[in-house]
Order: C-alpha cells, then sequence, then structure tokens
C-alpha cells in the first residue's frame, strides 16, 4: 500500500502552524486552572474565617441573654422589695 504523501503534507501544512496556538491554549488554560484553584481555596479560608466569627458571635449572643435574665431578676426584685409610696406618708 503506497504511502500518501501528498495528504500528509497538506496535513503537515494545515496543522504545523496551529501548533504553537494549541499551546499558548494550554498554558491560558493551565494558568486559569491555577487562578480558579487559588480563588476556591480563599474562598474555603473566608468561609472558615466567617464561620469562626459567627461562632464567636453566637457565644456573645448567648452570654447576652444570660446577663439580661438576670438583669430582668434583679428588676423585677428590686421592684417587688421597694416600699409602696402610700406607706411613706
Amino acid at each position: 500500500m503506497p504511502v500518501p504523501w501528498k495528504l500528509i503534507g497538506a496535513l503537515l501544512r494545515f496543522v504545523v502552524p496551529t501548533v504553537p496556538e494549541i499551546i499558548a491554549t494550554v498554558k491560558t488554560l493551565k494558568k486559569e486552572q491555577q487562578r480558579e484553584k487559588s480563588q476556591v481555596e480563599d474562598t474555603a479560608l473566608h468561609l472558615q474565617e466567617l464561620e469562626q466569627r459567627m461562632a464567636a458571635q453566637l457565644q456573645l449572643i448567648e452570654q447576652l441573654t444570660v446577663q439580661l435574665g438576670k438583669l430582668e431578676k434583679a428588676l423585677a426584685w428590686a421592684l417587688w422589695t421597694r416600699p409602696s409610696r402610700s406607706s411613706w406618708r
């Protein structure tokens, strides 16, 4: 079977000029994938920081709730033990 050199030559003339473009495209895709990976890592880190802040805020809210409960009890006790104005006369 004879080798179709003319066909091979025509294919090479068509493909060879596009090789640098293909290489550039692959490099660009790799850089973009690295950038996306970095963004995903940054986003994961940011989410972790947000979760920590939310946990700290929740703890503060719980502490404030306890303190408000104590304050409410103290106020109720103070109002209950206060002499009425009519008994001062």
